[in-house]
């Protein structure tokens, strides 16, 4: 049975065939297909913003949607045909566009002047103060002249992993698997990058010991919190001995905290909480909260590095963009962020609880599977005989998405063994469908590899 969103897709479509809707001719108004779907406002606007990403349609600001001229129409495709478990981009409609739509156009009025200019390669010390205050809240105490503002966290790690930190350590620590974007800056950056396990369960702490004690690590890459891609969390135990390992063998800690307002736990501080000897360096990327197109992200750092890393953010870029800085800022000073963030931490939270739930429906115990508490993530091991790049492919052809874990591990460690599912793009009425599909297709491909 079609979906209301799939309906007005459809329903549109015919529309622009019959030549009932001309190009450059506008759309009716989404209160208008509202009523006569009997539906939210929110669902028409979904279904606008599928025909909008296919290019059939445009938005002109406070007059609607038009049918673009010259455009032939193409099968659209709906929610039903694709399935997307692969992207980590947060969907259209659980983005704050009007509210930052409106704090952008502040910031132009705001800083009209900065325009004309370039601004402080650390970020305007407006947004830093603001910046500081939402840390505070995360048990973070810093202060504005120790955070850096960077043109998204990707910036930051091509940075930092060419930076020289003090000590003979030249290669970074990673765990294993780990996000892929540091991966691609640490190549780029030609750092030799040694992996160390971590599961469910964590990673080996007498490991991490022997790395650090080598004296051949320059930092330890690491994401405590929702682990991209298993999606798991360190206990506070694991934290601590980290910490205090840093500090015994004198290496640097980069902190990845990219989920943090996903947190349920008040009481699961990050690493730089537990840090007593200024060795952890805190990441924070507010691509899954706010619009990924900001392109903002925060760092704080030791006094040791901070000069240096400012010289070559200034190499890089000369200052991240002002409006995007205003707006952020005028966004968090207002309270919306704050508001906006506590609605998508329970709107997560509920939708991974869900997905575990359907997991374990599905799944069962011959598929095992990651149970995070909250974030986006959720990992399946495959049977023995399974590949994950076959039925990632087998997947696809039915029209869902996933990803193999090897994207996220260093050669040596890639086994072709786990696909990660992301839930963040899609609608918890197709949670069950698609694990279904997915479980069906992995059975098959087990009787028939055996």
């Amino acid at each position: 049975m079609e979906t209301k969103h799939e309906q007005i897709v459809a329903f549109m479509i015919r529309e622009m065939e019959g030549g009932h809707i001309r190009p450059g001719h506008k759309l009716p108004s989404v209160r208008t297909v509202a009523k006569m779907f009997s539906c939210s406002p929110n669902t028409v606007v979904r279904a606008y913003q599928s025909l909008e990403r296919e290019d059939v349609i445009y938005p002109v600001p406070k007059s609607g949607y038009y049918l673009v001229e010259g455009k032939s129409i193409a099968p659209v495709r709906t929610e039903s045909m694709t399935l997307d478990f692969a992207s980590t981009t947060p969907r259209g409609d659980f983005l704050p566009f009007r509210e930052m739509e409106h704090c952008l156009r502040k910031a132009i009025s705001l800083y009209k002047e900065e325009l004309f200019g370039y601004t402080d390669p650390q970020g305007i010390f407006s947004l830093r103060n603001e910046l500081c205050k939402y840390f505070h809240e995360q048990q973070i105490f810093s202060k504005p002249d120790r955070i850096a503002v960077v043109t998204g966290a990707q910036q930051a790690f091509s940075i930092l992993t060419r930076l020289s930190f003090p000590g003979r350590g030249q290669a970074v620590l990673v765990e294993q698997p780990t996000y892929f974007g540091f991966l691609a800056a640490a190549r780029a950056a030609g750092c030799p990058i040694i992996g160390i396990e971590r599961d469910e369960q964590g990673i080996d702490l007498e490991v991490l010991e022997a790395h650090f004690r080598s004296g051949c690590i320059k930092f330890f890459y690491t994401i405590p919190r929702f682990l991209n891609p298993l999606g798991t969390t360190y206990t506070l135990e694991q934290k601590q001995r980290i910490a205090e390992l840093a500090r015994q063998y004198d290496v640097y800690i980069v902190e990845d905290d990219y989920l943090v307002d996903l947190e349920d736990d008040t009481k699961a501080d990050p690493l730089y909480a537990l840090d007593s000897s200024n060795h952890v360096i805190y990441v924070k990327s507010f691509s899954k909260t706010i619009l990924p197109g900001l392109r903002m992200g925060a760092v704080i750092l030791p006094e040791p590095l901070l000069d240096l890393f400012l010289a070559q953010k200034h190499a890089a870029d000369v200052s991240s963009p002002i409006l995007s800085q205003g707006a952020l800022e005028i966004y968090m000073k207002s309270g919306l962020y704050r508001r906006h963030t506590a609605r998508i931490r329970a709107h997560y939270r509920e939708k991974m609880r869900y997905a575990i739930e359907v997991c374990a429906d599905v799944f069962g115990s011959g598929i095992p599977y990651t149970c995070p508490s909250s974030g986006v993530f959720i990992t399946l091991w495959l049977p023995k005989y399974v590949k994950a790049s076959a039925i990632q492919e087998r997947l696809k052809q039915r029209g869902i998405l996933v990803t193999n874990v090897d994207l996220h591990l260093l050669p040596e460690n890639q086994h072709n063994d786990r696909i990660r599912l992301c839930i963040i793009g899609v609608e918890n009425s197709q949670i069950e469908g698609g694990f279904t599909v997915i479980a069906e297709e992995i059975r098959s491909m087990e009787r028939r590899m055996r």
